[in-house]
């Protein structure tokens, strides 16, 4: 699996982790494998943004997105 890592923080002081992988079904499974873990979602697989992407929460300042781009 080919993934890139970035971080982007906003002037509010959350950070995102993104982790844009190379298919669209790593989305599912990674978003799937995080919830198993106990994070909790913030919104579910779908289109957004011209990617296909989901997003948890880790906790008040910090969440990964994981992304496809489309």
């Amino acid at each position: 699996m080919k993934t890139n890592l970035s971080v982007e923080r906003d002037k509010d002081g959350f950070t995102v982790i993104q982790i844009s992988v190379d298919q669209k079904e790593r989305v599912d499974d990674l978003t799937l494998e995080m919830i198993d873990e106990g994070l909790d979602i913030l919104y579910e697989p779908g289109n957004r943004n011209g990617r296909y992407e989901s997003c948890l929460i880790c906790s008040e300042t910090l969440g990964i997105r994981i992304a496809f781009p489309l």
